[in-house]
């Protein structure tokens, strides 16, 4: 950091325009210290104002950005053939495959219901010939080529009519047959929670308490373990007995709402989640403060952890929510949870 940054991020934390996290990080020189900051939505709205900007629109949930889009389309009009990654110089950009850019985004999100939206491919290109430096040694010429995949050709044809009202720049042919159940409109985006289901952000952390919990999962379980064996000590039992789950600092890395674990524990026919204390003594050794005297480690951490209503409510309710929230990727319930019939 350069000097007076502490202060500077101590400033804009307490005005609530970033989230600050302060952790560790494993380097090939040892565990150091890291600093990671992130805009609040405050923050973003100063900054906006103060640069005279307007904010962007947002697309539903599940849906691409404008730019994004406009690759889809050219794989789309492409065909199964697909479009070499290496455009001539003076091809038009219409004609141009997905920038490097272009391609990570919409390959690397697999959280995406039936997987990633392009692929990309080394392909033969031309006929073999004889290597002119090694005699009778055949080269095989090949080029990488990027497609759209199944997931990729469902999400356009399920949602083109959305894109036409959302981004109406973006030529983009409609198919003459859609699937039965393509959507008509953005209308179709418009969340119905049925009744007595959670609402997104607090059900987004209950997928996260589920997921860690099949898991066996807890990050400072496997972490503060490491920095006390470090140390050369034993990690304390209590520590390695923590429930999995997630501690209550990292909750604002899963959704920003702050009233989305209370949800959880105070859930109208009982709680969906506790919450255990981790006592100061568990804390890993060594470095305690930062700089600007502030703690490395948060005074009141707990750890945030399903319960047994949790479990059974999420697999009764687990159809209903893939139903409600259909980007939201979320793992399958062993059969034992559906023990009782009661949905919460």
């Amino acid at each position: 950091h350069d000097q007076g940054a502490g202060s500077s991020l101590a400033a804009l934390r307490r005005r609530e325009l970033i989230e600050v996290t302060e952790d560790f990080v494993q380097t090939v020189l040892g565990m150091v210290p890291r600093v990671r900051v992130k805009l609040t939505t405050l923050g973003r709205a100063t900054a906006r104002a103060g640069l005279g900007h307007t904010a962007p629109k947002s697309p539903p949930r599940g849906l691409l950005s404008e730019w994004l889009w406009s690759n889809l389309v050219r794989l789309y009009r492409a065909g199964p053939d697909g479009m070499s990654t290496n455009s001539p110089r003076g091809t038009p950009p219409e004609e141009r495959a997905p920038s490097d850019k272009a391609r990570f985004f919409l390959e690397s999100d697999q959280r995406r219901p039936g997987g990633t939206l392009v692929t990309t491919k080394n392909v033969p290109a031309g006929e073999p010939y004889e290597s002119p430096l090694y005699k009778g040694h055949m080269i095989h010429p090949t080029e990488y080529r990027v497609y759209l995949t199944e997931a990729g050709k469902a999400h356009y044809e399920q949602h083109v009519r959305c894109y036409a009202e959302l981004w109406p720049d973006v030529a983009a042919p409609v198919p003459n047959d859609l699937p039965g159940d393509a959507h008509s409109s953005l209308d179709d985006h418009k969340v119905r929670k049925p009744r007595g289901l959670l609402a997104r952000a607090p059900f987004l952390l209950l997928v996260a308490l589920v997921r860690n919990d099949l898991d066996d999962k807890l990050w400072i379980r496997e972490e503060w373990g490491g920095y006390w064996k470090n140390y050369g000590s034993t990690p304390p039992e209590a520590l390695m007995a923590l429930p999995a789950g997630i501690t209550t600092n990292q909750v604002r890395s899963i959704t920003r709402s702050s009233t989305a674990p209370a949800k959880l524990l105070e859930f109208r026919s009982g709680p969906l989640a506790a919450e255990q204390e981790v006592h100061q003594w568990l804390y890993p050794p060594g470095r305690r403060y930062w700089s600007d005297g502030s703690n490395v480690w948060p005074d009141d951490l707990n750890v945030l952890h399903v319960t047994d209503a949790g479990r059974t409510h999420y697999a009764v309710n687990l159809e209903a929510y893939r139903a409600t929230y259909e980007d939201v990727e979320t793992p399958d319930a062993p059969e034992t949870w559906n023990a009782s019939s009661s949905t919460g």
